[in-house]
């Protein structure tokens, strides 16, 4: 069979959700906090501790706490500019757009039904499934059905690229920032590696 050239060589997208989607202004100290607390240890990190106490009471309790900083987030949280046109020109051909977040999915619905984003996502992937990014894409790639070859992730966390690459899927460091003009620009190299 001879490949057609307009067909997109990259069949999914896992987009990250807070840094490239939407940007959160959450007090990361304060979540440090509270997590500490809860956790009745000193918690330097979240990702490291989701990973080790998933499953457990104590990471659930946690993660709630975390959901109430990330839901009071939301009232002021807009989608970053250009966002809703490149999800429509991804549902234009038919590329799958899967969010891969270390938000609670609560949080992520709650945003995307906000937006009236929904309907451009073919399913939410978060920390109450998989408690580390390199989890998540993994079961994107379970779910979707394709090689690692046709899986572009979109992260603005070099450290989760580094992860995630080793799962053999493409990459795309989302540089976080204000200005609209780069915001786009990004988002059309994103395009361009879709098309191949």
């Amino acid at each position: 069979m001879i490949h057609d050239a307009t067909l997109p060589k990259i069949k999914v997208v896992a987009l990250d959700f807070d840094g490239v989607i939407t940007n959160l202004n959450i007090d990361w100290d304060e979540a440090l906090r509270l997590a500490s607390i809860a956790a009745g240890y000193n918690v330097t990190n979240l990702i490291p501790f989701y990973e080790a106490s998933y499953g457990t009471s104590v990471f659930h309790k946690v993660s709630k706490l975390i959901e109430q900083l990330e839901l009071n987030a939301l009232k002021d949280a807009v989608p970053t500019p250009s966002t809703i046109e490149f999800l429509g020109k991804l549902a234009e051909i038919n590329v799958d757009t899967y969010i891969v977040s270390m938000q609670s999915t609560h949080v992520v619905k709650e945003f995307l039904n906000k937006y009236n984003l929904a309907s451009y996502i073919k399913d939410v992937i978060t920390r109450d499934m998989c408690p580390s990014k390199k989890a998540q894409v993994a079961l994107v790639l379970k779910k979707s059905h394709v090689s690692p070859e046709e899986v572009l992730l979109v992260d603005d966390a070099a450290g989760n690229i580094t992860s995630c690459k080793l799962l053999g899927v493409n990459c795309f460091h989302f540089e976080k920032q204000q200005d609209p003009q780069k915001i786009k620009e990004m988002w059309d190299a994103v395009l361009k590696i879709v098309h191949g």
